[in-house]
């Protein structure tokens, strides 16, 4: 691998790694704003009438596309450290 395709390679997860925190961040603030740790604990206080359906049922959906979204930055990045090192 030539100087420049390391280059090209890095570039890529310092925007990948901006990605997944920027996600995080507004991960962080719909699950901190109902006391949560994941999209599925919002889901189920839903469920036990602990909060109201709207809006919350639309938080949850978000929580839960933002988890999966990192899940898949994790795994490219985790596979972009691979193939650089």
């Amino acid at each position: 691998m030539d100087t420049s395709d390391i280059k090209l390679r890095e570039i890529y997860i310092l925007r990948d790694l901006s990605e997944y925190f920027r996600l995080r961040e507004m991960l962080d603030e719909i699950l901190s704003s109902y006391n949560v740790k994941s999209s599925l604990e919002i889901l189920k206080k839903i469920e036990r009438g602990e909060l109201p359906e709207h809006p919350t049922y639309e938080d949850y959906l978000e929580a839960k596309s933002l988890e999966e979204d990192l899940k898949l930055l994790r795994e490219s990045l985790k596979k972009q450290f691979e193939e650089l090192i």
